[in-house]
């Protein structure tokens, strides 16, 4: 019978919009952000051209549950279906949003808005995907076993990326060229996120090294909304050696001023003794 009703329904509204009579128009459903921050607040944003017919009622819905009701010709004008997770801001919620605040994880999925005229009950909808987000509280960190290195050693290194939902994609960067990269290695979880590491085991050539330099990066990336990086200088015995006359001409002077001085104090006490 329900399905009939729909049926009938929707032949009415096609009729009425035919005949030139008020039609519900652009129904569009914007999330604010669609990208949200676990513990933060989104806003759901119901665009709709009424072309003049009075609202009946604007309803909205994670997946297929009913959680927040705008009728403006009932008092109160508003409902909220209790679904867990889902706290709805009543004050800054209206007819055209909804804002819902302390987001959690299990809020990613579908919402949808539905708008529905007086006249001849015409329905329009929109969904839109939002997705809940942990990111790291620190950037990577890389660990390295030994050092210095020379062509022909291996190089043996290990980054980790702080706990996150969804895991962080890792990867190795050796003087600015990409030398591995990982889809994503969970190692163990914590209060529903994941953290990430990826092992690298790289024989050494002449070509890894840049004027006999090596410098190590670890890039942690999230989709388009999350990048840092660890970066460390390797011990080479390739490295160019320091100039270290000048150092050594500051300490011959500093020990130069010191006998000096040591021959002033001892002239001093024999003249006055």
């Amino acid at each position: 019978m329900t399905c009939i009703l729909w049926i009938i329904q929707i032949l009415t509204t096609l009729f009425l919009c035919h005949k030139d009579v008020w039609c519900l128009k652009n129904v569009i459903l914007t999330l604010e952000p669609s990208v949200v921050q676990r513990y933060h607040y989104c806003t759901l944003i119901c665009n709709y051209d009424l072309e003049g017919a009075p609202l009946y009622t604007v309803k909205w819905y994670r997946g297929l549950h009913e959680f927040y009701r705008y009728t403006p010709n009932e008092y109160p004008n508003t409902k909220i279906f209790p679904i867990g997770g889902i706290t709805v801001d009543v004050n800054h919620s209206n007819s055209t949003q909804v804002v819902l605040r302390n987001v959690e994880f299990n809020l990613s999925g579908n919402f949808s808005c539905e708008v529905t005229t007086e006249e001849g009950f015409s329905t329009g909808y929109d969904t839109k995907t939002m997705l809940v987000v942990q990111l790291p509280e620190e950037p990577p960190t890389i660990s390295v076993s030994s050092e210095p290195l020379d062509y022909g050693d291996v190089l043996r290194a290990n980054c980790s990326s702080p706990p996150s939902r969804p895991p962080a994609t890792l990867k190795f960067i050796l003087n600015n060229r990409t030398v591995a990269k990982s889809e994503t290695i969970i190692t163990k979880k914590s209060q529903e996120m994941l953290w990430s590491d990826l092992y690298l085991e790289l024989p050494l050539s002449e070509v890894h090294f840049n004027g006999g330099r090596l410098i190590l990066r670890c890039e942690a990336q999230i989709a388009d909304m999350y990048l840092e990086y660890a970066e460390l200088r390797l011990d080479s015995v390739r490295d160019p050696v320091p100039e270290r006359v000048s150092a050594v001409d500051r300490g011959s002077r500093i020990v130069d001023l010191t006998l000096v001085q040591w021959i002033i104090i001892i002239l001093t006490l024999l003249q006055n003794s």
